[in-house]
């Protein structure tokens, strides 16, 4: 079933990033609302195919890092302080999360499935987010920069293991800035929320803006490799630099199927307040840079997209 992009509406935002008193970059929203009476079965959603991972050129990189920048002026350029971080594991080693419904930050966050503009049944990587019925994940995940066309049928497994799953959830609508395929694809905007049919059944994850505030970054997702998606896997690594909205991480291999899949800042497994703040997700990389990951750097207009969903203006 195609869809194409109907439901739009226009935000002027003027949002300021940290301190700084120039304005953003104006984004048209774009809203999906579920119409979609096709629901997806267990088998389906078992057998889903991974979304591709999308690797770009450093051209092709830059050109998105430059128009980002033009639109941002407030937004600088970063890069870390720390040459060696502290990790707590081995850089860039995966290490399988056997049972992600048992602790945070794993139970909060899911594979989402769905179908693409061709009817196939895909899957990437997602998460509970701040709110207990706002989903985030990759906007590659749930629409083609090519064609303009919408995917659909989302559902939402969450802490899935072994192709188990105590939650699946429905979704309402979804949104995402145009800005992520309007001039041709542009990474920087490569995050969408999805307005969930159920709350989370546990605490939601915290998400954070800006510069990650510490060295070593714990990414998540359900890669393709080892298992075919299966299970839940996490690595620690790095971030290196903030380039026109665009966040590098290093050490970070996760392949297809972890699209959407959070990035965490003070990463802590079981822990509380103030651990575990999502700063990114995984979105793309860089065809030359097998070990490295590319995610969107979170501003004031990220926050204002999901306030959006948290509102359920998707369903205007």
């Amino acid at each position: 079933m195609r869809i194409k992009a109907s439901y739009m509406c226009m935000l002027l935002i003027g949002l300021a990033y940290s301190t700084a008193m120039s304005q953003a970059a104006t984004l048209t929203i774009e809203n999906l609302k579920n119409s979609d009476t096709n629901i997806l079965t267990e088998d389906q959603m078992s057998e889903a195919e991974p979304m591709p991972l999308p690797e770009i050129t450093e051209d092709e990189l830059k050109n998105m890092q430059r128009l980002f920048s033009e639109q941002n002026r407030n937004i600088p350029d970063l890069k870390a302080l720390t040459a060696n971080p502290n990790h707590l594991t081995v850089p860039g080693e995966l290490e399988k999360i056997g049972e992600p419904r048992l602790e945070p930050p794993y139970w909060s966050a899911g594979r989402l499935v769905f179908r693409d503009g061709e009817g196939k049944t895909k899957r990437c990587s997602a998460q509970y987010i701040d709110s207990l019925n706002v989903i985030l994940t990759a906007a590659h995940c749930v629409m083609s920069h090519k064609t303009g066309l919408w995917y659909t049928g989302f559902s939402f497994q969450r802490a899935l293991a072994d192709n188990k799953s105590p939650q699946i959830v429905g979704w309402r609508c979804v949104s995402i800035y145009d800005a992520y395929h309007k001039a041709g694809v542009n990474y920087a905007y490569d995050y969408a929320f999805i307005l969930a049919s159920a709350d989370d059944k546990r605490p939601a994850l915290e998400m954070t803006t800006g510069t990650p505030a510490s060295d070593t970054l714990t990414a998540i997702g359900y890669p393709r490799d080892p298992d075919s998606g299966r299970s839940m896997y996490k690595v620690d690594g790095s971030w290196t630099n903030v380039t026109g909205g665009i966040v590098t991480m290093s050490d970070n291999p996760l392949t297809k199927g972890s699209s959407g899949g959070a990035w965490f800042t003070a990463f802590q497994a079981g822990g509380g307040a103030h651990k575990n703040r999502v700063v990114s997700v995984n979105s793309h990389r860089v065809k030359t840079q097998p070990t490295q990951m590319n995610g969107p750097l979170f501003t004031d207009d990220t926050l204002a997209l999901k306030e959006h969903v948290r509102q359920a203006r998707c369903l205007d």
